[in-house]
């Protein structure tokens, strides 16, 4: 188990949202931000309008939920699942974490992570693809304990 993600659990599917308005009543409702309309595209954001918003020293513990939320769908996007699109990330993480966050720890994470990797890996096969999304730092981690010759050496 290289990154300690749950593999036992409900599998992620797509989002159940389609609309650019419901994404954004859900950024309010779940984060306690309204994003801007330029911040947004199909169905990512740019992270950028996430780092926006801070923790302030008097916030209520709905807002310091809320900021949580909002910390764990930039880890997801960012690190777990980024694409190529280049700063920014999937709406479709945030409609996973609506609720109680303890809820999240039901989902396959760590599958879901390996079958994006794999996803990508073969769409990065193809000649035309000039990037490869996914968690590099996992295929790295994997590549070091089973392919010696790319194994740093400790000096």
């Amino acid at each position: 188990m290289i990154l300690g993600l749950p593999i036992r659990g409900m599998p992620l599917s797509g989002p159940t949202i389609k609309g650019k308005a419901q994404w954004i009543d859900l950024c309010t409702q779940s984060c306690g931000f309204t994003p801007l309309e330029t911040d947004m595209r199909r169905s990512d954001i740019t992270m950028s309008a996430l780092t926006r918003h801070r923790i302030l020293p008097h916030s209520t513990d709905e807002e310091v939920t809320e900021h949580t939320r909002t910390l764990i769908w930039q880890l997801l996007g960012g690190f777990l699942f980024p694409d190529t699109s280049g700063g920014r990330i999937r709406l479709y993480f945030l409609e996973v974490l609506q609720g109680d966050l303890a809820l999240a720890r039901r989902w396959s994470w760590g599958s879901t992570v390996l079958g994006y990797l794999y996803h990508n890996l073969c769409n990065g096969a193809k000649w035309e693809t000039k990037q490869v999304g996914g968690c590099m730092h996992l295929l790295q981690i994997w590549a070091w304990s089973r392919i010696s010759m790319v194994r740093p050496s400790v000096l």
